[in-house]
């Protein structure tokens, strides 16, 4: 049975999603921070968001002015397949605009960059224990595909 998308609630402000600039460093500094608990300094991070820019995209979400969210999206060529890999990499909305259908509209400018470069799939891990996320993806038309394991090298 699939489950319905979540959608904003009655009374929920409008959310503008939009491509990070370079110049948004230090805006995507603060919502890793909070996210991650560590972030690179927004300086480092300009650095970083102009070297990854073929690979990776910030998306940023807005109400009223505010920054509400942030997505990360990776999309790359593969030897493995016709079309390319993207993936969700990061994925944080801050509590006070949760339930307002900022994570949907994420998703949704996601699905949209993916489509424009041919992909058929959008991947994302998502901690075990993060039960509250997992509801949200579910909720969103993901589905349980594979197990992650790591290898610190």
């Amino acid at each position: 049975m699939r489950r319905k998308r979540p959608g904003p609630q009655a009374g929920a402000r409008a959310t503008i999603v939009r491509q990070a600039q370079v110049e948004d460093a230090g805006v995507v500094h603060s919502l890793l921070l909070e996210f991650n608990g560590e972030a690179l300094p927004p300086e480092a991070l300009a650095c970083r968001m102009r070297q990854t820019s073929q690979l990776e995209t910030a998306l940023l979400a807005e109400q009223e002015g505010h920054a509400a969210g942030l997505l990360v999206l990776r999309i790359v060529p593969t030897i493995s397949g016709a079309q390319d890999w993207a993936e969700i990499t990061e994925m944080y909305v801050r509590p006070a605009f949760r339930r307002q259908g900022t994570g949907s509209a994420l998703i949704r400018a996601a699905e949209e960059l993916c489509r424009a470069h041919g992909c058929i799939e959008l991947n994302l891990l998502v901690d075990p224990e993060n039960l509250e996320a997992q509801a949200f993806y579910g909720a969103s038309g993901f589905c349980r595909d594979s197990w992650g394991m790591l290898r610190r090298i």
